[in-house]
């Protein structure tokens, strides 16, 4: 009985989450994720990754709290402010919805995107040199393939600069215009740029900030302004919110003697390095969604409860990032009207349910045949005792 009370209290913390948990402290996440990198390093190799696609969820900066910013005196907050993304990865084939069975993630942007912009850049270096479409010199007489590596490969010199030469954030470089304005920046602080959340945390850009590790948005003035180029965002297409229009298939592409490209052909399983990476480095939040992903990987471990614990964590985290529980800005959203999420039932949470149902029903049952037996013991006492008794 009590093994069998152990497993449902499992199912019923992966099958029930609640609608408002934040975690407290950096530390709560950089544990949450280290624990995963632990206990679930090798949990690709459970179930075939090279039949998935990943797909971009949302952008959300988050203000948390930093043991060295709170004994900072100089410092004038405790909180620091992380910069996550949240993805999914879908069945290839039905990546356009994803609402049945998939697994879904959170990793810092950095990470995300070095993962996946590498992989892009890989897929259009194949493309290109794998086309045979020639264009003129001044782009005309192509339409497919070789049009878009003529657009790749002349950015600049059509008023383009790439989106990727700004992953990492670094300093603006300003150049003075004639006026002795800063390329149209009317303050003399120095700006930064790097990848930023979009308002709404549907895609993500390139933007200027004005703290060395662009984490404060600077908006008197755009990025193109700065720079003096429109911001090609080709290698960047993948993180838009664009229901599913953008997926990055798992699998391994090209011709197996080349590498493709460096992208890992060379490893036991059929899987592009991009998803490896992306997979090993993520918060996973996988059994609510149908998946059997590392938490499964890893049952017959002994810190099997921690394991179920902390992807528990995970989910919740998620859900208070895709359910405005944030503002742009990474507060608390104390104002604002939270975003009501529904979904589907899982088989999961069906069974969890059915068999809270049936253990509550076995109980009451059981409850009251042994208040029916208490009850009769009571109302028809034994009489040979109290003969034997009133004879003494």
């Amino acid at each position: 009985m009590i093994r069998f009370t152990n497993l449902l209290a499992k199912l019923l913390l992966i099958a029930s989450l609640s609608d408002a948990s934040f975690l407290a402290s950096e530390n709560d996440y950089d544990s949450m994720i280290r624990r995963h990198l632990e206990d679930g390093s090798n949990a690709y190799f459970e179930y075939d990754l090279n039949d998935f696609s990943l797909r971009f969820d949302r952008c959300q900066y988050v203000k948390m709290y930093n043991d060295e910013m709170a004994g900072d005196e100089d410092t004038g907050s405790p909180l620091a402010t992380r910069h996550f993304v949240v993805f999914r990865l879908c069945p290839s084939d039905e990546c356009s919805s994803c609402n049945d069975v998939y697994g879904q993630y959170i990793m810092e942007v950095d990470e995300y995107l070095q993962a996946t912009v590498q992989e892009q850049a890989n897929q259009l270096e194949y493309t290109c040199g794998n086309c045979q479409e020639e264009c003129n010199d001044d782009g005309s007489g192509c339409s497919g393939c070789g049009k878009l590596c003529y657009k790749y490969n002349n950015l600049e010199a059509n008023g383009y600069v790439d989106a990727a030469d700004y992953l990492e954030c670094q300093q603006l470089q300003m150049n003075n215009d004639d006026d002795g304005n800063q390329n149209g920046n009317d303050d003399d602080n120095q700006l930064y740029i790097g990848p930023r959340c979009s308002n709404n945390g549907d895609r993500i850009m390139i933007g200027l900030f004005s703290d060395e590790y662009c984490l404060s948005p600077y908006t008197n003035v755009t990025a193109e302004e700065m720079l003096g180029y429109n911001i090609s965002y080709h290698l960047l297409s993948h993180t838009y919110n664009a229901d599913g229009n953008n997926c990055l298939s798992c699998a391994e592409t090209g011709d197996e003697n080349d590498d493709n490209n460096g992208n890992d052909q060379q490893d036991a399983d059929d899987v592009n390095e991009m998803c490896e990476r992306v997979y090993e480095g993520a918060g996973k939040c996988e059994s609510i969604h149908g998946i059997d992903g590392f938490v499964q990987a890893n049952r017959e471990d002994q810190d099997y409860e921690n394991q179920v614990e902390n992807e528990f964590m995970v989910c919740e985290f998620i859900k208070s990032l895709l359910s405005n529980s944030y503002t742009e800005t990474g507060d608390i959203n104390l104002k604002g009207e939270s975003t009501i999420m529904f979904q589907d039932v899982t088989q999961l949470q069906k069974t969890a349910f059915w068999m809270l149902s049936a253990s509550i029903v076995g109980l009451l049952v059981v409850a009251f045949f042994i208040q029916r037996q208490i009850d009769n013991s009571i109302a028809h006492p034994d009489l040979a005792c109290q003969s034997d008794a009133q004879i003494t």
